[in-house]
């Protein structure tokens, strides 16, 4: 029996040890297996666990063949370590190392120059797909776009990395991905020449059309005609949004996937809005310079006579064509000439109503009124486009003293009769005073002009010259009107009037007066004042 028994616990202590050395041999070897397969090495383990416990079941090992066993598992771990440490070393060493990827590039086991290269072809070569309307319309490259990187930057930053990696070597590699630094390089000239608009041209395209203003004749005034938007391609604009595009993929990541750009109105040539400020400002101009034309008058002032142009005659004469309002000129410049025709009093035959009661009619009408023409339709014009009503004289070349309606005398005036040797003066209505006088002698050289003047200045004291008759005169009053002659006082004279201008008492064309008629007369009117001779 204690024979029996002996057995038995040799048994179980044998099965014991057995299960250990089993479960050494079956750990050891699995940990080795996992480290070589990281490593690229194959591993070829003894029997699982369930082998072995079905080996026990099968044989019994011995204590020494239980030791071989563990000895040779020992040797193939401390050799399967040592080449891990071996492979760990020559992967890490001049490399990036192991399991490292830059912006999703795995750059595992490349140094600083190979993994500068592999990003350097992956940024290049990658594609930019431009799509328009869903539809593909143009495929490149990064570096038919003229993109490029930094040799020289990206070198140095995968370096600074490949140095920071190889302070801080792990066994078990950790899978990470860097962001380095690195710079773009963009030729604009070949980006410019690839994406020039024939590139595009594959598709119909249609030019964009302006906003318009546009005159409506029912509504009688300026609307808006709106834009209509076409797919030209702009150069300028197609640019620029590329490089906005791909300025922010970059930024974001350099190194992905093609890159998809849709095309659409932003790249388009853009017509003028109809929203457009400088269109609505445009508009309203128009409109209210309709308004101005259409409300403006002008009251022209003869004295106490008025003339009113009126905005129905002014809207006759507008003009739209296009965007552009006139007046039409040839309507305004006829009108100022019936202006002219009816107001005009200078170098027309003037018939004029004596202190006798009759009328005469003087052909030499120098003095009155004459419309400046060329002035007043400018003036005009610029009252009209103010749109504001106005008042005033027509603009004149040659202006009377005074003028009411088409009478420009108003009461103020010399009247002389030469047949009846006589002078009246008038202001304002009124008679003033009345004289005889003696005037040139009635022959060609020497008689006095008939006609109608103005009083051109007056003189006093005033030296009256002649080298044609030779005499030196010196009169207290003088006042000319035509070619030389004119009213003065004339002391010399014993009398006046009657027919003593047709003897030696005659003057030389001046009219003498008695010396109180021609203070009197002198110290009565100004430069400017008529005098009608007839």
């Amino acid at each position: 029996m204690k024979r029996e028994k002996e057995k038995k616990n040799k048994q179980i202590i044998e099965n014991e040890d057995y299960s250990k050395s089993e479960f050494f041999y079956y750990n050891s070897c699995r940990m080795l297996r996992a480290e070589g397969e990281e490593a690229g090495i194959i591993v070829r383990s003894g029997n699982t666990i369930d082998q072995g416990k079905n080996m026990k079941k099968k044989i019994r090992l011995s204590r020494k063949t239980q030791k071989i066993i563990l000895a040779v598992c020992i040797a193939a771990a401390v050799l399967l370590s040592a080449g891990l440490f071996i492979y760990i070393k020559v992967s890490d060493t001049g490399t990036l190392g192991r399991s490292i990827s830059v912006y999703g590039l795995d750059v595992s086991k490349l140094n600083a120059e190979e993994a500068e290269q592999k990003i350097l072809r992956t940024f290049l070569n990658r594609e930019v797909v431009f799509q328009e309307d869903g539809e593909e319309v143009f495929r490149t490259t990064m570096q038919e776009l003229g993109y490029s990187l930094d040799e020289e930057v990206l070198k140095n930053s995968l370096q600074a990395l490949q140095v920071k990696r190889a302070a801080n070597r792990r066994i078990f590699a950790v899978e990470e991905d860097y962001k380095i630094t690195y710079q773009v390089i963009k030729d604009e000239d070949q980006e410019k020449t690839v994406l020039a608009a024939d590139s595009f041209g594959g598709k119909e395209r249609t030019a964009s059309t302006d906003a318009y203003i546009s005159y409506d004749e029912e509504k009688k005034e300026f609307v808006l005609v709106n834009e209509v938007q076409g797919n030209q391609i702009d150069e300028e604009r197609l640019v620029a949004y590329v490089n906005q595009t791909l300025d922010s993929v970059i930024q974001k990541d350099p190194l992905g996937r093609e890159i998809e750009i849709a095309l659409g109105t932003e790249v388009y040539q853009q017509p003028v809005s109809a929203d457009s400020q400088d269109m609505q400002t445009k508009l309203s101009g128009l409109n209210q310079q309709l308004d101005n034309y259409r409300n403006a008058t002008v009251t022209y002032t003869f004295g106490e006579t008025t003339e009113v142009l009126g905005s129905d005659v002014i809207s006759s004469w507008i003009k739209v064509e296009g965007e552009t309002i006139s007046i039409d000129q040839a309507a305004a410049e006829e009108y100022i000439a019936n202006l002219a025709a009816s107001y005009n009093t200078i170098y027309v035959p003037r018939t004029f109503h004596t202190s006798y009661g009759n009328d005469v009619t003087v052909s030499s009408n120098e003095y009155g009124f004459q419309i400046d023409q060329a002035a007043e339709l400018t003036q005009l014009l610029a009252d009209i486009e103010s749109g504001q009503p106005v008042t005033r004289d027509p603009v004149y070349s040659i202006s009377g003293m005074q003028r009411n309606g088409r009478d420009d005398l108003a009461g103020s005036y010399i009247e002389v009769s030469l047949d009846n040797q006589h002078l009246w003066l008038y202001k304002d209505g009124a008679l003033i005073t009345e004289t005889d006088i003696v005037s040139g002698a009635p022959t060609p050289e020497r008689e006095t002009y008939r006609g109608a003047w103005p009083i051109a200045y007056k003189a006093s004291p005033f030296t009256l010259t002649s080298d044609v008759y030779g005499y030196n005169t010196e009169v207290t009053y003088w006042m000319p009107f035509v070619y030389g002659q004119g009213l003065h006082d004339a002391s010399w004279q014993s009398a006046f009037g009657g027919n003593l201008y047709k003897t030696g008492a005659g003057s030389h064309g001046c009219i003498n007066l008695p010396t109180d008629q021609a203070a009197l007369i002198y110290n009565t009117i100004d430069g400017g004042y008529p005098i009608i001779i007839y």
